[in-house]
């Protein structure tokens, strides 16, 4: 029953701006149960999937433009790797660091908060100016940075991205469509790294399968609410569950 709760709430809230792993970290805590990062990091590779099929045509797109050595999508590949080296390194240098933040309410709660000010922050950010084809190398860099400190826990990585590329003049759509994007390699990278922790219990792959299936509707919502100019909403939810884990855990 735990796999199957964690899967739901990895699902629905790694592209929800309020923090997948401050929220597998939080319903850990109310079972009373160690953490399993690895168990975590499994399900990313079932949001993975649930992204690629909701940017398929985006992907495919690009995969058709480098291969006809179109500049444009070969530039907009450079930046969607370079977005996600910063977020690489983090993980590669301070994993242990991150796994143990993960014990930590009182720092989970906090990052809640930053989460929610950035999203209160968020929906007065409409500049329009630039595109996802458009922005340069440098405000891919600045969104990849804001992406690295979303491995830990309370800190959105949708939340972070999305803010970054709306602060920087980027259109609504397409700060949704890069954000997605830049995910794939972090989630199945983040993902990959952990497989050999995995015991691949019937309860945890049941649990991968409810976290790919939640995961498409989080998408789809969180598409929704951005153009809708609605992020203040999560905002005001990270608050509140920041009041809950500093009160109560």
């Amino acid at each position: 029953m735990e796999e199957l709760i964690l899967g739901i709430v990895q699902g629905l809230t790694e592209f929800l701006p309020i923090s997948s792993s401050g929220h597998l970290a939080i319903f850990t805590a109310l079972f009373n149960s160690t953490p399993d990062v690895g168990y975590f990091a499994f399900l990313h590779l079932a949001t993975f999937l649930a992204v690629l099929i909701f940017v398929k045509a985006e992907v495919f797109e690009i995969i058709t433009g480098i291969t006809k050595k179109e500049t444009e999508y070969i530039n907009l590949a450079s930046k969607l790797v370079l977005s996600t080296i910063p977020a690489v390194i983090v993980g590669l240098c301070f994993g242990d660091f991150i796994e143990s933040v993960f014990s930590s309410t009182l720092l989970i709660g906090v990052f809640l908060s930053i989460t929610g000010i950035l999203m209160l922050l968020s929906d007065n950010l409409n500049k329009n100016l630039k595109t996802i084809k458009s922005i340069p190398y440098l405000d891919a860099l600045i969104i990849g940075v804001f992406q690295a400190f979303s491995v830990l826990p309370g800190i959105s990585r949708s939340g972070t991205t999305l803010f970054a590329a709306l602060f920087l003049g980027m259109n609504k759509e397409d700060a949704v469509k890069y954000s997605f994007l830049m995910s794939l390699p972090v989630t199945f990278g983040a993902g990959i790294l952990e497989l050999q922790k995995i015991t691949f219990s019937s309860e945890q792959l049941f649990g991968f399968v409810i976290s790919f299936l939640t995961g498409l509707l989080g998408l789809y919502l969180v598409k929704k609410m951005v153009i809708g100019g609605k992020l203040k909403i999560f905002g005001y939810y990270c608050f509140l569950a920041s009041f809950f884990v500093l009160m109560f855990l």
